[in-house]
């Protein structure tokens, strides 16, 4: 089994204060071929203010830490664009300055967009009110479709598609994905003609669930590049539900898994 995890967080994100050599020497204890750091690079913060940048200068110099420190271990440098679409001229710009040194794009949404201050989903309380619970959805939904058919560039896999799932279900709403199927399969066809991957995000081991429906719509959407990956933010929780992700991959028909160099697809065989 080719072993990686392709969604992971150092201490450059604001919501982890892990060292990348840490992770990297976790990484290397778990046996993984290859890991992905990937720091949230949200184009509205958590609270909903913009963003225009990312220390590019901080994360080549703890990648070059890292990689000495664990020269065994392949790692390479990723991001998680977030919220591309609320200004697709400062995403690219900042995808550009990262030049040749990046492999990996994920595309994410964490908030609300042009309504709710633009917060990140995480801070709204849902208890109560499905139908503010229905509302997150459906324009998590549309977000979604405008990334992958206005900003195709700004992307390499689409991340945890099921991300609005984690505080909807919090509050007490068990909603899942499958009344928006036909929206969702939309989505998945246009990732899959336009040559992207699908992100099985595990959550660390906690959103396992939730996948194998979704993995099977995408392969009948003419799906083939699959990544996973942990979303680890802690040493602990790297790699976590990424060997039962491996088996639902397999399940669902699916040849190989994907990682990416200087954001090309390259496949691993299951």
């Amino acid at each position: 089994m080719y072993f990686c995890d392709t969604h992971t967080h150092s201490r450059l994100s604001p919501d982890s204060d892990a060292p990348l050599e840490a992770m990297t020497q976790q990484a290397a204890a778990l046996g993984l071929q290859v890991l992905y750091v990937t720091d949230h690079c949200d184009l509205v913060n958590g609270r909903g203010h913009p963003v225009d940048r990312f220390d590019w200068p901080a994360a080549l110099a703890q990648l070059r830490r890292a990689r000495a420190q664990v020269p065994e271990l392949e790692l390479r440098l990723g991001l998680e664009l977030g919220s591309a679409i609320y200004n697709p001229t400062i995403a690219r710009t900042i995808l550009a300055q990262a030049g040749d040194h990046l492999d990996f794009v994920l595309g994410s949404l964490h908030n609300w967009l042009w309504e709710r201050d633009n917060i990140d989903l995480y801070y709204t309380d849902f208890t109560g009110d499905p139908d503010l619970a229905r509302r997150c959805l459906d324009r998590c939904l549309e977000h979604t479709w405008t990334l992958v058919t206005q900003c195709p560039d700004c992307y390499d896999s689409l991340a945890h598609i099921i991300y609005p799932l984690r505080y909807l279900r919090r509050d007490g709403h068990p909603l899942s994905l499958a009344e928006y199927e036909d929206r969702v399969r939309a989505i998945f066809t246009q990732v899959a003609s336009t040559g992207h991957a699908l992100e099985v995000n595990t959550c660390r081991g906690q959103d396992l669930a939730d996948w194998p429906v979704l993995l099977d719509w995408y392969k009948s959407c003419g799906g083939e590049y699959v990544t996973l990956g942990s979303d680890a933010h802690r040493p602990q929780d790297l790699a976590k539900g990424i060997r039962e992700a491996v088996a639902m991959v397999d399940a669902a028909g699916f040849r190989y898994l994907t990682t990416y160099e200087k954001r090309r697809p390259v496949p691993h065989k299951l």
